[in-house]
C-alpha cells in the first residue's frame, strides 16, 4: 500500500528534521532561509529549514547561510544536539512498556522478513532489540535509504557554531519530541516498517526525489510528493500531531530567544510553511519574516 509507505517516509523526515514544506494555502514561498525582524527586536534573527540526512557530496551550505550565522549569537535546533546525554535520554523513551514485545507485533513471516533484512543489510540482530519501539527501527532505516553514509545539516551547523564560539540550544526536550511519537500507536509504526522493507527500492526512490526537491528549494513539489497517495483525513491527522501542535508550542520559545539574543534557528523544513507553519505564526505575532536569497 503506497499510502502507508509514504507515511513512513514522512515520519522519518519530520522527526529526523527533514520534512520539507507542507500545504497551507495557494501561495508557497520557495525559500529555506528567512529573516525575522520587527516587533521590538533590536537585531534580526534567522530561520532555516533543514534536511537531516543527505549524502555528503550533495550537502550545500550557501554563503548567505554562513553570513547570517555569523551575525547571530546562538544556534537553536529542535533539540539541544550539543547535549552529551541526548542519546541516552532518547533511549529511555525508546523502550516498550513492560510486558510488551517487538516480536509480538508481527506475524512469523513479517518478523522473519525483518530479521533477515536487518541482519544482512544492516548488521543488526533484532533478537537483541525486542524491547525497542518499532519507530526506532524505522529511524535506523534512514541511512540505508540514502545509499551512503549520510551527513547532517544540524551537525554542520553545530560545527559552524562551535567555530564561532556560539552556544547551541534546543526548542523542545527529548521527552516532548518522543511524546509526539507516542501519539500514534505502535502497530501503525510496525505496519509501516514491514511495508518499507518489502519495497526498499520504492522508498529509496522517494527519498532521493525528496532530496532533489529540497536542494532545488521546490517547496510546492515537495508538498505534492508528501501528499500523494494519502487520504485527506490521514494527512490531516498526521499534520496535526507532528507539525501544527508543535509549531504552536514553539512560537513563545522562539520569541523569547530572539528577544534575548539574535538567534539562528534551524528546524525541519516542514515546520516553516503553510497557514500553521512557523513563518505564518511568527507573522501573526507581528514579526516581519522575509525570505533571504541564496
Amino acid at each position: 500500500m503506497k499510502r502507508t509507505q509514504n507515511l513512513l517516509l514522512t515520519l522519518l523526515l519530520v522527526l529526523a528534521h527533514a520534512l520539507p514544506a507542507l500545504a497551507g494555502g495557494n501561495k508557497v514561498e520557495n525559500a529555506l532561509l528567512w529573516q525575522i525582524s520587527g516587533n521590538g527586536l533590536q537585531k534580526p534573527s534567522y530561520l532555516y529549514g533543514t534536511i537531516h540526512a543527505v549524502c555528503p557530496e550533495r550537502m550545500v551550505l550557501p554563503e548567505a547561510l554562513q553570513e547570517k550565522m555569523r551575525q547571530t549569537e546562538q544556534l537553536t535546533l529542535e533539540l539541544d544536539m550539543d547535549d552529551p546525554h541526548m542519546m541516552a535520554q532518547m533511549m529511555q523513551f525508546a523502550v516498550l512498556p513492560e510486558g510488551q514485545s517487538l516480536r509480538a507485533m508481527f506475524s512469523e513471516e513479517e518478523y522473519n522478513l525483518l530479521l533477515d533484512y536487518f541482519s544482512v543489510k544492516m548488521g543488526v540482530n533484532l533478537l537483541y532489540m525486542d524491547n525497542m519501539k518499532p519507530f526506532i527501527l524505522q529511524t535506523m532505516l534512514l541511512a540505508n535509504l540514502t545509499d551512503c553514509t549520510p551527513a547532517s545539516y544540524e551537525q554542520k551547523l553545530m560545527e559552524l557554531a562551535h567555530a564561532q564560539q556560539k552556544e547551541v540550544l534546543g526548542i523542545e526536550t527529548i521527552k516532548e519530541q518522543m511524546d509526539v511519537v507516542d501519539m500514534l500507536p505502535n502497530d501503525l509504526y510496525a505496519d509501516m516498517l514491514v511495508r518499507t522493507v518489502r519495497d526498499i527500492p520504492r522508498s529509496k526512490a522517494a527519498y532521493h526525489k525528496m532530496v532533489d526537491l529540497y536542494l532545488a528549494q521546490d517547496l510546492k513539489g515537495l508538498e505534492e510528493l508528501m501528499k500523494q497517495d494519502y487520504t485527506e483525513e490521514d494527512y490531516r491527522k498526521f499534520k496535526e500531531v507532528f507539525l501544527v501542535r508543535r509549531n504552536e508550542k514553539w512560537i513563545p520559545v522562539l520569541e523569547q530567544m530572539a528577544k534575548d539574543k539574535p538567534t539562528f534557528f534551524a528546524v525541519g523544513a516542514g515546520h516553516l510553511t503553510g497557514e500553521n507553519g512557523v513563518v505564518a505564526l511568527l507573522r501573526r505575532q507581528g514579526y516581519k519574516v522575509t525570505p533571504v536569497n541564496r
